[in-house]
């Protein structure tokens, strides 16, 4: 009998604000001159919490520390191989728990010893690249993307495995051809994220773009996908095409995402506060800390409870009606980035991207031979197939940088 797979869940260290860049999106820009940053005590309080609550669960668990920031690599790398030590007796003994460390940087902090930490350090390395724009710029405006670019090639040379996460903005929106180009160049998986909300009230009204614009985008980089020869595994795109295929089989089972049964991400701030994804920073949102907190209490708090019945009238409002619910887990309108939502519709606030992008793949599919079988309950699927065979370094990562 095969093993069931362990569930995953995210926990977004940011170890500190500190950082060399001014991105003009940034929603941490207040706080970039911060240096405070974690330390090893509190990390060492954040594991013993997190060991206890999924070492008493039955089932398999992955537990993937994503650090964040500000920049991460700031930081000294001898408080990143400290901590990974004590990580490491903390956990020790629990069979059943796989933690993995992974990191997003801006990648203009490299050294030798910096490409030691990313190679024998950490799981998983995500750069942020947006390769058009101008928007990553240092604290003299001057565009970081030279250097970010001869650091990735550093990497490569050192044998370090790293994934990319370009932001989608009204800057690079008409380039998304040329972005597919550069990662399919490169063979790499890469995330691509629609601009999210700022700091401070019109810090996006040069670059805002709308849910039709980000809808384009992504149909445009499907058929992109569909027409390379290359197997990339590119965020989000990927769960919609898998969505679009179970729709296409008819026969599988439903999948819906519950996030009240199972916490999928955690942020952590620097000072060890913790709220869920949707909601991050929210005071009327905040768990607890979780440096003083055990984990059992912030996920029975009455914050979390408030935030999860906020992701099930989304996705009562926006899911029950739609087609693909069942083959799409609803996901996206639960957890993820949710402020692309159309207006509403007779009371029914309407899902503009995944829905319309989920139907333009299904449609490509039939049409392209991606999708071998004959109709729908066909066993043979490429699409699928192509999937599989993705890279997957770095996929986690669902956090800008």
């Amino acid at each position: 009998m095969a093993e069931t797979p362990a569930r995953t869940v995210h926990y977004i260290v940011k170890v500190s604000k500190f950082c060399n860049l001014r991105c003009r999106y940034c929603y941490e820009m207040p706080e970039l001159g911060n240096r405070d940053a974690m330390s090893l005590d509190q990390l060492d309080r954040m594991y013993t919490h997190i060991a206890a609550y999924y070492g008493a669960q039955e089932e398999r668990s992955r537990i993937v520390l994503v650090w964040h920031g500000g920049e991460p690599l700031i930081q000294e790398p001898e408080l990143y191989w400290e901590t990974f030590a004590r990580q490491k007796k903390i956990f020790a003994g629990r069979e059943h728990l796989q933690v993995e460390n992974v990191v997003q940087t801006n990648l203009t902090v490299l050294d030798e010893e910096r490409i030691r930490l990313l190679r024998d350090g950490f799981d998983g390395v995500g750069v942020s690249i947006d390769l058009f724009g101008g928007l990553r710029v240092n604290l003299a405006g001057k565009d970081s993307q030279a250097r970010v670019l001869a650091n990735m090639d550093r990497l490569r040379e050192a044998g370090v495995q790293f994934g990319g996460i370009s932001v989608l903005t009204r800057r690079n929106l008409h380039q998304v051809k040329k972005i597919f180009r550069f990662y399919e160049k490169m063979g790499m998986s890469f995330r691509l994220l629609p601009l999210f909300p700022g700091a401070f009230e019109d810090q996006h009204a040069d670059f805002s773009i709308t849910a039709d614009e980000v809808l384009k985008a992504f149909c445009t980089l499907a058929d992109l996908w569909m027409e390379s020869d290359k197997a990339l595994n590119i965020v989000p795109l990927s769960g919609h095409i898998q969505a679009a295929v179970r729709h296409l089989r008819g026969h599988t089972l439903p999948t819906f995402y519950n996030r009240r049964e199972w916490e999928t991400a955690i942020m952590v701030n620097t000072n060890g506060d913790a709220f869920g994804y949707p909601e991050a920073y929210d005071a009327a949102y905040r768990y607890g800390n979780i440096f003083t907190t055990p984990v059992d209490a912030l996920l029975a708090s009455e914050s979390r409870e408030r935030s999860v019945k906020a992701s099930e009238m989304r996705m009562a409002l926006s899911c029950a009606r739609c087609p693909y619910f069942g083959s799409c887990s609803g996901y996206y309108m639960a957890e993820d980035n949710h402020q692309y939502v159309g207006p509403e519709a007779q009371g029914i606030a309407m899902c503009v991207v995944e829905k319309q992008l989920v139907r333009h793949i299904e449609e490509r599919l039939k049409g392209s031979g991606l999708f071998t079988g004959a109709g729908r309950g066909a066993p043979a699927v490429t699409a699928l197939e192509r999937l599989d065979a993705a890279p997957q370094e770095n996929l986690s990562l669902s956090v800008p940088a």
